[in-house]
């Protein structure tokens, strides 16, 4: 019988896998997985993303921005109601992202995930990631 910390961790997993836009279903994934009124803190902006439909189409602009993103896991972690982990993730810039047109440059960097699950399904994310280093890689702040 699994426990529920390694039930969430399977959740967080599942999530961190196929719930990567690179996924042919990833929609599916999310819709299996999360809260309809999940909230995603994205990179500490000033303002969460609230609801399923709003995350999802907020991270398919994400990610039509860097089509080839993969990532590669790292520490994952389970405690309470909470799992984090942390991957790699690299690809590079084809299309727009975050207003920004394609440079055709490639990203590598290091990020953090917390999932706060209720009920089997992820009520709350956090994601931060060097979004400075990123705009440097891409050659549109100088280092």
């Amino acid at each position: 019988m699994m426990t529920l910390l390694s039930e969430n961790k399977a959740i967080a997993l599942r999530f961190a896998q196929e719930g990567w836009a690179t996924e042919p279903h990833w929609r599916q994934t999310w819709d299996e997985l999360m809260s309809p009124d999940v909230i995603y803190h994205f990179n500490s902006a000033a303002a969460p993303i609230a609801g399923l439909e709003a995350n999802k189409a907020f991270n398919a602009s994400l990610f039509q921005g860097f089509p080839d993103i993969y990532q590669t896991m790292g520490d994952v972690i389970a405690e309470s109601d909470k799992v984090v982990y942390r991957t790699t993730i690299q690809g590079t810039q084809t299309g727009e992202f975050l207003g920004v047109p394609p440079t055709g440059k490639g990203v590598k960097v290091n990020d953090f995930t917390l999932l706060r699950i209720a009920g089997g399904k992820i009520v709350e994310w956090w994601y931060e990631c060097n979004l400075l280093a990123v705009m440097q890689q891409l050659g549109l702040i100088a280092t």
